[in-house]
């Protein structure tokens, strides 16, 4: 059997520590536009706030690489994914599918303790994968935000506000 074919992927809950964190500032480098450390450590200590992490877990063995991660932010009426990121060398093997998944069904867990009434998010208007991989897990693009992202060159990007009903 192939290495490939021998690891499965396993999503949980991120645990509040310094390997997790080093983890994550791991996957962050690999991004474009990715979170400041001070960012990590403020969701990973947020209540209010879920993180989800995604590994490949070879076989039998103790150890496990995170390659992606979900945070969720639960309101008094609303859910937000605040960032769905996938290490760049892992993208395009299902892992951030899984995650919204995982996202998607916590925050139907928090509708049915609290009564939510969607789940929102937002995505860069360049990143067509991403908003295709949410049209495809029934969000519906809601409206637009001029100039919000900042650009590398000093521009500004739309982002597209996408919600999912939860009820």
């Amino acid at each position: 059997m192939s290495e490939s074919a021998a690891r499965r992927l396993e999503l949980r809950e991120l645990a509040d520590d310094q390997a997790t964190l080093l983890a994550l500032e791991a996957i962050e480098a690999s991004q474009a536009h990715g979170l400041s450390q001070s960012q990590l450590i403020d969701v990973l200590n947020d209540d209010a706030r879920c993180v989800l992490g995604a590994w490949w877990q070879a076989g039998e063995s103790p150890t496990a690489e995170l390659i992606g991660f979900v945070v969720l932010a639960r309101g008094p009426f609303e859910a937000e994914i605040e960032a769905i990121t996938v290490h760049a060398a892992q993208r395009g093997q299902g892992v951030g599918a899984r995650l919204l998944a995982a996202a998607i069904a916590q925050a139907r867990d928090w509708q049915r303790d609290s009564g939510l009434e969607r789940l929102l998010l937002e995505v860069r208007a360049s990143n067509a994968a991403a908003a295709a991989l949410y049209a495809k897990a029934g969000f519906t693009r809601d409206g637009v935000r001029k100039g919000y992202y900042p650009l590398a060159d000093g521009g500004r990007e739309d982002a597209w506000l996408m919600s999912l009903p939860l009820v």
